[in-house]
């Protein structure tokens, strides 16, 4: 199952908004594109927008716990909200849903308003709880309280399967299924070998260190890092808040498919809020490509405030909900062009962003004081007070220790002329190793003897005028450099490869 489309009337601070998931308004039916991203300031509508979904496909039993107050979803000044989708199963089939809600209605009501709905979307899921499988994370993706006892359950009982998957979009309280538990409980039940994909993606997730074994006796996952083994719960938070959301969603996706070979490459939707949370610059720059990779058949429909995330976009998979108008009403509007093949200051600086400029606000102030008070003393001709020139100076001293934001720095230089030296001669050996050899010849003939003796009186002649040279003269020739020993190929791709990985 995906989904092809959603739209909301009047639901929270949407009047009316809607999005299509289509590869193109050309593209024939059910061909969706498996990524959707929603840049957007606070406060203007994004997670909503999630929350709207994972609401729609929840089914009758998470609808109670998932709603909360009715009337909360109903747009201030309004009667009723809507709530509509369209799903494409699996043979390309369309089915529309919706849901609706008026002010004071309570469950029975709402049951009763949306019965049409609910009764198709539970028909699907009493088929198998796996149909139309859908995964939600809020903002609050934390790891479980390290004081739950072992015996517990390991997840939330109380709640329905697809309520506990949706769970941290609605409530802050809600905790991830503990990582740990559940390890010691696949190892003791299946063995270690049904770890392999737990081990797999963490040592693709977690940069510099790698998923080590389980420690019984403290019921601790071990890890590899640069500073020895360490157990998971001894890692930075923001290591353990990767780790803890992973394992969840490999939670969620292995019990969910029990009886499947590869449970990971079955269909679904993941809605993500805040994709990058907790994430380094640097591992923003690969979550895209892990998640699409780990669950090649899902659709990800996710938010992000990363410049560095939606870097990762293609054609159409980027759009940003900003307030327009008098009325400020949340609108969507799509990126026109592909976002992976632009810098990431340009991003930074469209419409999408919309900063005006790439300077720290320190040397932005810095800027606009200066061009004022230029301008006031030669557009205008009047001369600046004691305080305007003393501000004046001091604006100029910071614009000059200033560097241009796109000079490159003296040691990124150093690198980058080291490493095509690098690649010169790797080219250069490998041209060398692939030319073939000269033959030997099979005899050489003696020079005549007329021949050689002139080779002797000129050799004897150049050693003279070098003996007869004054001892302090330099010699005009280049002094030979001596001979450095040749690496190998393979020592020099090393090389290469050390000095990208420092750039």
């Amino acid at each position: 199952m995906y989904l092809s489309r959603i739209a909301l009337t009047n639901v929270r601070s949407m009047e009316s908004l809607a999005i299509d998931f289509g590869i193109s308004p050309e593209a024939a039916p059910g061909t969706n594109r498996r990524w959707t991203l929603l840049l957007g300031e606070n406060g203007c509508g994004k997670s909503t927008v999630l929350r709207a979904i994972g609401l729609l496909l929840a089914g009758s039993d998470a609808l109670p716990e998932l709603l909360g107050d009715a009337d909360a979803w109903i747009r201030n000044g309004t009667r009723q909200c809507r709530i509509a989708g369209t799903l494409v199963t699996a043979k390309g089939e369309p089915r529309e849903i919706a849901l609706e809600l008026h002010r004071g209605d309570g469950l029975r009501d709402i049951f009763e308003r949306n019965a049409r709905t609910l009764d198709a979307l539970d028909a699907a899921i009493r088929h198998a709880d796996r149909n139309y499988f859908v995964l939600g994370y809020g903002v609050s993706r934390r790891p479980p309280e390290g004081g739950k006892r072992l015996s517990a359950p390991l997840d939330d009982s109380a709640r329905s399967p697809r309520a506990r998957a949706l769970a941290s979009m609605f409530s802050p309280d809600a905790s991830l299924v503990s990582l740990q538990r559940w390890a010691m409980d696949l190892d003791y039940r299946r063995g270690a070998g049904a770890l392999a994909p737990i081990r797999a993606a963490l040592n693709q997730l977690m940069r510099g260190m790698n998923f080590s074994r389980i420690d019984k006796a403290s019921g601790q996952l071990m890890f590899h890092t640069v500073d020895g083994e360490v157990p998971l719960s001894q890692l930075s938070d923001g290591y353990q808040n990767m780790a803890a959301w992973c394992g969840d969603l490999l939670y969620r996706i292995t019990e969910a498919f029990p009886d499947r070979k590869d449970p990971l490459a079955t269909r679904g939707v993941l809605l993500i809020d805040e994709l990058d949370l907790h994430l380094h610059p640097v591992w923003r720059r690969q979550l895209v490509d892990f998640l699409s990779a780990l669950l090649p058949h899902f659709q990800f429909i996710a938010t992000t405030h990363s410049a560095l995330t939606a870097q990762q976009s293609g054609e159409g998979e980027l759009f940003v909900i900003r307030r327009e108008g008098t009325k400020q009403r949340p609108t969507l509007v799509p990126f026109v062009g592909e976002p992976r093949l632009m810098g990431v200051h340009q991003l930074l600086m469209s419409p999408m962003f919309g900063l005006a400029s790439m300077d720290s606000v320190v040397v932005e102030q810095a800027r606009d004081t200066a061009r004022k008070l230029q301008a006031k003393s030669t557009a205008k001709g009047k001369a600046l007070t004691a305080r305007e020139r003393t501000q004046l100076q001091r604006s100029t001293e910071v614009l000059r220790a200033a560097p241009e934001w796109d000079a490159v720095p003296g040691y990124a230089r150093q690198q980058a002329a080291l490493l095509k030296e690098l690649k010169a001669t790797i080219a250069k050996q490998a041209a060398q190793s692939a030319k073939p050899a000269a033959p030997e010849p099979a005899a050489k003939s003696r020079p005549s003897t007329a021949k050689a003796t002139k080779v002797a009186r000129a050799t004897q002649t150049a050693k003279a005028s070098k003996a007869a040279a004054p001892a302090s003269k330099p010699s005009t020739a280049a002094a030979k450099p001596a001979s450095t020993p040749t690496l190998s190929p393979g020592k020099l791709k090393a090389a290469v490869k050390r000095v990208e990985r420092s750039k």
